[in-house]
Order: structure tokens, then sequence, then C-alpha cells
């Protein structure tokens, strides 16, 4: 027997949903304020009127039982029946779709059958009252059914959804029996890698928290994931996110998870792609008028859905291209559709972590266990700022009023609206005389304009599709609408800035600790592993990244042999910023000496392009034999491709890559063996200080007296181990990492250097050229 449970509103969507994705017709305004309205129509309803009732069936299939339940928005009782459903958007009724508008009746026809049936009724009305919020006007619609009526409809509605319980039953079943059965897909565990997957099981089972650093080597991703699915084999959870930054974390998820399939593990797993990098259109316009694949989705979108299903495991970006183009199928909300029914989720952090494109399916209404997997989670701290942080333009305001022209001059008053606020604040600039300002308190003058403007562009967008300034007007509401989400989280963890210049001012909502969000949404999870390389020390990357006070810490020694890898700090070698220019012949003789040592590849890591350009061209004139390869500001992933494909395995003549810390090429990467045999990493790695580093810098002061520490030192050297960790990939590496900055050898950073370090210090060059020299000699 199987028995299933599904809320009303997601029965109708799944089964009866029909029509067309278009953009233009989504609505924004938020759950809060829709449900402040429903009050405010149910509480005008007058005393007849019951409000919130919950309503629940128990139907047989066959052997089979599913519970239907919901909450009704009201139902008129007296001398007549009626169930109430209240339905808000900033669309215009006139301007909904007819399949949009039979959805809204079919989940209250559902109501109406289960209220109906319960109340012994032989007929019922149903009516829609739909509140249009940017105009404040009410429609209402109203139709009447038998009861046999709503019957038929409601035994089709279940019966159509019975081929999909059980599916989903009978593929849960098939899940947990082949994971309990799971066994680890190497021979062997590496080192350490076997006590990670032990604390992360605990970890799990316990409902709680983990911040662990696991060295390069020790095989995370297989660690984290194999006692995951475990651990939802035994029914702990019923999905399991994994998170990553990069795509390249993303294709070693992949990889973990097709070897736990080659052992006989069974799990849906699918990646979400980014809706730009996998649409299928070269500019992409989610309108049905524009896009075959947008258009009718909804009348196809279940038939891909059970080919997929019945067909794949591994769900990929290539699998999910596939099928959307067999089904015309829009390919990113296809992907997003299918998650609903796989078992492991692999994306990016923004799908739990950004307010404003999180997967509001998984975390709106969540009645099910999630383990949510954050893979090189050092990456989460800057991200995380960047996501509960917004910014909004006059440049851009003032361009889109200058182009719309005359003819539209209501949207065009309300824009100027915006534009006088930005306008006071450039006088009060040019009055006390500065060019950046920042302050507590945030804006609330332009945040009043701009939640008008963002109405008044709503309905523009929706009449106006064709008009010439559809794209710009789009542009920027989406900017508005960011801005006024992040400014509903503004708290005393904010700062609001502004940047006047010539040609725009810039205000900004600046988030300098975003970790009360991070902990909310880590908090929708029954239990989270959050894991790096590089994630010392723990403590920091605990308290900034959500983790509060009860979350566990593990730290794992490294699992390679420390003659593996020889660490040297130069200490002769000063680059300070004012120092730079003086360091360059020194830096270069440095890099000569390293490569001369052994030939072969080699990376050196620069603060700055600036940095990277002067050493490079002072290289390249003294040494102009030698083969160098230079990181450009801006590479697709062609060029990235390319580019690694130079670093071929025992190189004749050596090679030397300048690369910038923290770049692209500082983490993620995995060039084994002779791919890869030596980095330089010049300076300590300090981010520039802006003034935003400052602001952060100045918050954390106030809070625990460390702010150099977060602002500065701790993110720098977060970089300097990621790059540091490109060298040794697996246990038969060998490789050398150059400390080209005398503040290594102090006391501040030599308490951060990983336990397994234990660096050599040349206090001049001919004892770097000794120390290589001696290194290389006892390597076979």
């Amino acid at each position: 027997m199987h028995r299933g449970k599904i809320s009303v509103r997601k029965i109708v969507e799944f089964i009866l949903r029909r029509g067309d994705i278009d953009s233009r017709r989504v609505s924004n305004h938020t759950a809060l304020e829709g449900a402040k309205i429903h009050r405010r129509l149910q509480s005008a309803a007058g005393e007849a009127y019951q409000k919130e009732v919950t309503l629940k069936i128990e139907s047989q299939l066959g052997e089979d039982l599913l519970i239907v339940e919901g909450r009704a928005d009201g139902i008129f009782m007296g001398d007549f029946w009626m169930i109430d459903e209240i339905k808000t958007s900033e669309v215009a009724f006139e301007d909904l779709t007819e399949d949009q508008i039979e959805l809204f009746f079919y989940q209250a026809m559902v109501y109406a059958y289960i209220y109906a049936k319960e109340n012994t009724l032989l007929e019922i009305d149903v009516q829609l009252t739909y509140f249009q919020t940017t105009e404040e006007l009410i429609t209402r619609k109203n139709r009447h059914f038998l009861f046999s009526e709503l019957e038929t409809f409601y035994l089709d509605l279940i019966h159509e959804y019975h081929k999909w319980l059980l599916f989903q039953e009978d593929w849960r079943r098939v899940r947990n029996t082949s994971l309990m059965a799971l066994k680890f897909p190497h021979e062997t565990y590496r080192k350490g890698q076997r006590e990670l997957a032990v604390a992360a099981y605990k970890t799990l089972k316990a409902k709680q928290k983990l911040f662990a650093e696991a060295p390069t080597g020790t095989g995370k991703t297989i660690s984290t994931l194999f006692p995951a699915l475990k651990a939802m084999g035994e029914d702990e959870a019923d999905r399991i996110f994994y998170l990553t930054a990069k795509t390249i974390t993303r294709q070693v998820a992949e990889d973990a998870m097709k070897a736990l399939t080659d052992v006989g593990g069974q799990a849906k797993v699918i990646t979400i792609t980014a809706k730009d990098k996998i649409c299928f259109l070269e500019d992409r316009n989610c309108t049905p008028e524009n896009c075959p694949y947008a258009k009718g989705y909804y009348n196809r979108i279940n038939e891909g859905l059970w080919d997929l299903l019945h067909h794949e495991n591994l769900i990929t970006r290539e699998v999910i291209e596939t099928y959307a183009r067999k089904h015309m199928l829009c390919p990113f909300e296809f992907s997003l559709d299918a998650s609903l029914w796989c078992d492991v989720i692999i994306g990016d952090y923004n799908y739990l972590f950004d307010p404003t494109v999180y997967l509001r399916r998984f975390f709106e209404e969540n009645d099910e266990n999630y383990f949510f997997l954050v893979d090189e989670a050092h990456n989460l701290v800057n991200r995380s700022r960047e996501m509960y942080s917004a910014e909004i333009s006059y440049a851009k305001a003032k361009v889109l009023w200058e182009q719309l022209g005359k003819t539209h001059q209501k949207l065009r008053r309300s824009l100027n609206k915006v534009n006088k606020e930005f306008e006071k604040i450039d006088e009060i600039g040019k009055e006390d005389g500065w060019e950046y300002h920042h302050q507590q308190a945030p804006a609330d003058q332009l945040i009043k304009q701009l939640f008008r403007l963002q109405e008044k562009m709503k309905e523009w967008l929706a009449a106006n599709p064709d008009d010439r300034a559809q794209e710009q007007v789009l542009s920027f509401y989406f900017d508005v609408l960011h801005f006024l989400k992040i400014s509903e989280f503004y708290d005393d963890h904010y700062e609001t800035t502004v940047e006047r210049s010539r040609v725009d001012i810039r205000i900004k909502l600046f988030c300098m600790a975003p970790a009360p969000f991070l902990t909310e949404m880590l908090n929708k999870g029954k239990a989270s592993l959050l894991f790096s390389a590089s994630f010392s020390p723990l403590s920091y990357y605990q308290e900034v990244l959500g983790g509060e006070k009860e979350a566990l810490r593990y730290k794992l020694p490294s699992p390679f042999k420390e003659k593996q890898q020889k660490i040297i700090i130069t200490n002769y070698i000063q680059t300070t910023y004012q120092r730079r220019q003086e360091s360059l012949p020194e830096i270069v003789a440095a890099l000569n000496t390293m490569i001369q040592a052994k030939k072969g590849n080699y990376m050196v890591f620069f603060p700055s392009y600036r940095y990277l350009d002067d050493t490079a061209a002072l290289f390249k004139e003294l040494y102009p034999e030698v083969t160098t390869l230079i990181q450009d500001s801006k590479m697709n992933e062609g060029e990235r491709e390319q580019f690694l494909a130079k670093f071929e395995e025992n190189p004749q003549n050596p090679v030397l890559a300048f690369c910038v810390l923290g770049g692209i090429f500082s983490e993620g990467i995995d060039l084994k063996g002779t791919r890869l045999i030596g980095t330089a990493i010049v300076g300590v790695g300090l981010p520039q200080i802006n003034h935003e580093q400052e602001l952060i810098r100045d918050y954390f002061d106030e809070q625990n007296h460390r702010g150099f520490e977060y602002a500065y030192q701790l993110p720098g050297m977060n970089k300097v181990l990621q790059a540091a960790g490109r060298v040794i990939r697996d246990e038969t590496d060998y490789g050398v990492v150059l400390l080209l900055d005398q503040r290594f050898h102090s006391p501040r950073y030599r308490q951060l250097f990983p336990l397994h370090w234990h660096p050599a210090v040349a206090y001049r060059p001919q004892q770097l050229a000794d120390e290589l020299a001696n290194f290389w000699k006892t390597i076979k």
C-alpha cells in the first residue's frame, strides 16, 4: 500500500496547469503583502464569512491512500454556501490568461468538493476574488456547481496524480534499499577520509551543523556525499543539496555521484545550471512570442518529466538539454521542475542563500527534511555579502527617463520623483564637500519612491510589450526590485553608502555581516556540512557564516607526506604597497631561481593585475627564452581551458604562468603530477583598502576588536592557502611553494599556517637556491 500527502495547490498546479512561461506576468509582491491583503478582504466579508478554513480528504485509490489538504481562504455560510478563493497580483484582471483564471478556479473547486462532501451538499458556489495590487481593484467572478460535477472533476484529478504517487513511492523504496546497502566506492580510504565521513554521518544524524577543514587530497566530496546518502537511505532526509561556488566543483560532485551509482547506489541527481548559460536562445527572452520553448510549456512539461524520470538518474546539463529539445521545453524551468522529483540537487550557493533567486518551491513551504552540503565554503563569505547587498544608479535612472519620451508621462513622473531624491543627496554632498558618504540609517525617502516606481514599471511593462524602451525599463525594473528586496533585510548589519562622481550617484545597501541571514537559511535544513581545504581559523568561519555557538568544528591533518612539498619564505623580499616597484628585480630573480632548480610548470600569483603586468614585463625582458603565460582579466571558459592545456606533463622547457591571487586559477583547478610542480605567492593577499573593507573593519572592531583580521588578514591568508594548495593534489605529487614576502615570517602569519607546513626561511637569494636544490635532490 502506498500512502501519499499533497496540498490542494500543489496537486492542482502540477496536474492542471496549462499555458506559457511569460516573464511579464510574474507577480513580485511578497507573501507577507499577499497575506495582509487577504486579511483585509476577509475582514470586510461580513459575519457569514468563515476565513482560513482547513479542509482535508482521504481518498482511496485501489490499495493506495492519498491525503489532499489545504486551507480555503473563506467560506460563506447561510442561505447558500460559497467557497471564496482570493488571489493577488500586480497584473490587471483583463490581462490574465484564460489558463491562469481556470487554474484559480480549479483550486477553489477542490475545496468546494471537500466541503460539499463533508457537509452533504448537493450544490455549492465558487467565487474568485481577484485583487490587483497597483490600482487596488477588486474583480469577483462566480460559478455554480452541482456536487456530482465536482466529484467527477476531483476523481479525474486524483486518478491522474495516482501514477505519479506510485512512481514517487516506488522510487523512494528502491532508493532507500540501495542506499542502506551502499559501500564506499573505492577499495581503501585515503588518509583522513574515513574520519571525515564518520564525523559527517554523526553530524547529519544528530541534526547539527559541522564546519570542517579537510586539506586538499582528503576527498571531501565523496567523504560528505557518501554519509549523507547513507543517512538518506535510513529515511533521515528527503533531499540533499550539494552547493558550490564554481562549475568545476559541481563537476566533481557529479563524478562522485557517478562513482556511487557504479557501486549500486540509486538516487536521482540533478545539476541546476544558471538560466543565462543553459538558455537555448541567443538573447534570452522568456515570452511566448519570442521563445518556442516558453510557448505552451505547461502543456508539455509533465510528458517531458515522465520521460526524463523513467530513463535517467544522473541528470546533468547535457541530459536536461537533450530532453528539453525533445519535448520543446525551456531547459532552465525544466530543470527546476525536475528537481522536485530528485534526491540530490547540485547547484550554486545562490539557490539556497540568495534572497532574490533561492528555490522558493523548496524553502517557502517546507515540510521535508533537507541536508545541506556546502563545498569550498570559504567562498561564501564574500558571495553572501554580495547576495545581501544592493545598489541603485542615478545615471541609469536618468538615461531611462530620457529614453521613455513624452508619451509615457505617468512612468516618467514616477521616475522623476526618484531622480529628485538622488539630486537632494547630491546637493548635500556638494554642500558638505564629500564624494563618499556612509550612514547607519537607511535611505527611507528613496526606498519609498522606488516602491511607487516599481508598481508603475510593472504596469508599463505589461501594457507596452513592443515599446523600444522595453529592454531598458526591464533592466532598471530588476535593479529596483532587488534594491527593495534587500531593503527588507536592513538592520544593524548594514550601512547605506553613497558614491558621487561627475557622471553618477550610486547608493548601496551594504551588508557587512550577513551571518544572521545565512543562519536563517541553514536552519531550513535538518543538518548542514560546510567544508573547505582552507577554513582556518574555524572559529572565524563559524562566526561569519552563521554557524552560531552550537555548531561543531572538525580539522583534519593533511593526507600527504611532509617531504612531498617544500615551503620557503623569502625573508629578504618586501612587497608592501610602498615597496612594490623596488621589489620587482628581487621577485623576478626568485622566480628564475625557482624554475631553474628543476625544469617544469610553475605558477606565480600576484595581489593585483598591475603588479602582475609590471613583474611579467621585467621577467620577459631579462629571460626572454622562458615560456610565459599571462592570465587575462576577462577570460571565458574556452580561454581558461586553453590556458590550462599549456601545462603539459613532463615539459622539456620551463613554463611560468603569471596569475592573480584569488582569481580563476588560484583555486578549483587540478593539475596533477608534473603538470604543476611549484607556485610562488607574492604578498600576503590583503584585499585592497577601500571604503567597504574599512566598513567591515570598523564593524568587527566594535563587535570583537578583530577588525583588521576579519576585513583584511584572514581573507588574504585564505587566498594564499588556496593558491599554495594547487601544487600537491595526490600522493604521487611533489612540488615547491615560495612565499615571497617578509611578513610570512612574522608570528601573526605563521600562526595561520596549516599544521603540515614547516617552512624554511631564506634570508638571501643564495639560500633560496640552496633550499630548492636540496629539495629536488631528495626527490627520486
